[in-house]
Order: C-alpha cells, then sequence, then structure tokens
C-alpha cells in the first residue's frame, strides 16, 4: 500500500512538474509572439504630468504602458510595440467627472483620414505642407528646418498605409501607424487625432530629432546642454572615469549609431526621478530616452558626460493634456 501511495503521489508530482514547465513554455512563446525583443518599455506614473516612451532601432516612440496598448492581428511579430496587451479601451474620468480621451476611439473606421494625413505628409513638396500634417507645427517650424539643413531629405514614393494600432495615454488620442512606400522600408510613427477629426503626424520622434547630430556631439563635447534621443543602458563595461558620489552612472548611444558615451546623473535629484522610472521599467536596458546631455570638463579631457535634464520619457514630447 506504502509503495502504491508513493507510486501515486511520485505520478502527481510528474505530472505537476509537466504541467507548470508546459504552462511557462506557452508563456514564453506568447510573449516572444508579441514583443519586440529591442523594444524598451517604459511609463511615468498616474500622477505624472508627462507620458511618453519610445522604441529603440528602427521605430519612433511609442506611447504608453504594456498595459495600454492595443494589438492587431494584421501586424508583423517583430513590429507589435508592446507585451500585456489590454482588449478593451475606457474612457476615464478627469477630477471635473467630464469624459477624457485616452486613446483613438475604432481607429479601423478612421483609416482614410489617417492614410490622407500620412499621405499628405510624406507628398508634400515644401515645410509648409509638411506642417500642415504635423504636430504643433508652430513649435517644430524651426526644428524641421534645422533638420532638413543637416538632413536633405530623399523624396518618398508613397504606397499605402499599412497596420495602425491605438495607443493610451489620458488627454490625448494617439495611434501607432505604418507607412508603406515604394522605394523605401516602411515607416512607423505616432499619430495623434485632433478634436476636429483630423489627423497629425509625430514627426520629431519619427526621425529621432537631436539638436545636433550624434557624430558631432561626441567630435565636439559641448559644455551647453543639449537635446538629444538616445538610447541609455547599464554600462557592461568599466566606464574611464568613476561617477561623482551619489551618483548613477549609463551608457548611452544612439538610434543610429553605435559610438558609446558615458553620461552619470545625480540619483537624489528629484528631477530624475521620472528617468529613474523609466530605466526600472525597461530594466536598465535599451531605453529610449529624450535627454540634455553635456560634457563638464574642456573637449578632449576624457571627462564622462553629464545628464542636464530629462525632457520627459522616451522619444514622444506631450505638452499638458488636451480634452
Amino acid at each position: 500500500m506504502i509503495n502504491a501511495i508513493a507510486t501515486i503521489l511520485g505520478c502527481m508530482a510528474l505530472v505537476v512538474m509537466i504541467a507548470t514547465v508546459v504552462r511557462v513554455v506557452m508563456i514564453k512563446l506568447w510573449e516572444s509572439a508579441r514583443v519586440n525583443p529591442e523594444y524598451a518599455q517604459s511609463m511615468y506614473e498616474k500622477d505624472q504630468g508627462q507620458h511618453w516612451s519610445g522604441d529603440t532601432k528602427e521605430h519612433p516612440a511609442l506611447l504608453g504602458s504594456p498595459s495600454e496598448v492595443h494589438p492587431s492581428t494584421d501586424v508583423p511579430n517583430r513590429e507589435i510595440p508592446a507585451s500585456g496587451v489590454s482588449q478593451s479601451s475606457s474612457l476615464k474620468l478627469m477630477a471635473v467627472g467630464t469624459p477624457s480621451p485616452t486613446a483613438i476611439e475604432d481607429i479601423e473606421s478612421k483609416r482614410p483620414k489617417i492614410e490622407h494625413a500620412l499621405r499628405g505628409f510624406y507628398e508634400a513638396t515644401s515645410l509648409d505642407q509638411r506642417l500642415a500634417f504635423a504636430r504643433d507645427p508652430q513649435r517644430v517650424r524651426a526644428l524641421m528646418e534645422n533638420y532638413d539643413r543637416r538632413h536633405p531629405q530623399v523624396p518618398l514614393e508613397w504606397k499605402n498605409l499599412g497596420w495602425i494600432l491605438p495607443v493610451e495615454e489620458e488627454g490625448y488620442r494617439f495611434g501607432y501607424a505604418q507607412a508603406v512606400f515604394t522605394n523605401a522600408e516602411p515607416v512607423s510613427l505616432i499619430i495623434e487625432e485632433l478634436v476636429d477629426g483630423t489627423f497629425r503626424v509625430d514627426w520629431e520622434s519619427s526621425v529621432r530629432y537631436g539638436e545636433i547630430d550624434w557624430e558631432e556631439f561626441i567630435k565636439t563635447q559641448p559644455s551647453a546642454p543639449t537635446l538629444l534621443r538616445v538610447i541609455a543602458s547599464r554600462p557592461q563595461n568599466i566606464p574611464p572615469e568613476a561617477p561623482p558620489m551619489g551618483s548613477d552612472m549609463l551608457e548611452i548611444t544612439h538610434p543610429d549609431d553605435n559610438d558609446v558615451v558615458y553620461a552619470y546623473f545625480d540619483r537624489k535629484d528629484p528631477k530624475f526621478q521620472p528617468l529613474l522610472q523609466q530605466l526600472q521599467s525597461g530594466n536598465w536596458k535599451d531605453v529610449p530616452l529624450t535627454l540634455r546631455l553635456c560634457f563638464p570638463g574642456p573637449p578632449g579631457s576624457g571627462k564622462n558626460a553629464r545628464i542636464a535634464d530629462v525632457e520627459g520619457k522616451g522619444w514622444l514630447i506631450l505638452h499638458g493634456t488636451r480634452s
């Protein structure tokens, strides 16, 4: 009897073990089918004023937390931007009791308007024409002029609108869309629906705009804080110089360049709490950030760069909320 009981218990333990292994494997397979391994997830706490995040290489900034992005079965696995996906979108109430938008609702029904905006943006032949389809046109006009001087534009031949996804953010109507061309690789970018039902392209995040090129930043080592969209990780190697006491060190690269810069920040400074939250959400690995970086010493001194400020989260800049 004892042997029989022992045999039964052993079989039960084996069954439980197999079931556990199968469950873990299925979870890993399910996650790998939804997550781009290069995508760094990040989000603000609910009480923070700005929410933004980004993909690390071929994709522009993507807004929202892992639970706030809605999937589409038409999206290739490698391009689905987030995991832990929610299956429904709901309006959240603001303090005054009025509904606040959280994403582009019923986005598939708005495909013709979205395609009109993206096609108009990419087929534009002048700066003014492009600005008519861009977010915050007054603010980004000077940025576009600066960028166009440094990066001559190659005309893109529009083909069609690819996949589209709603992206949740309190107070905004955001989405993620793929623009397909006949003479270039597809481009993924953030779009915003305005209150009048028109759509705008977030140009800054789509080109990973920085005040200067990464190569120039490394070469000139400016002492003035310079805005750059970068990728940050915990250092894999020992930095050439130890950071100041009480500081954390990051290994900084650019989406289009592998040259590494080590930069430090004061972890006790309250203004860097959003930065720490982003790094922790992304497990300190390939986290997209928009930072102001500078060098404390003269050019060529070998000093590590300093993080002077963090502009928000990821590569997408918000200004207040829009109801």
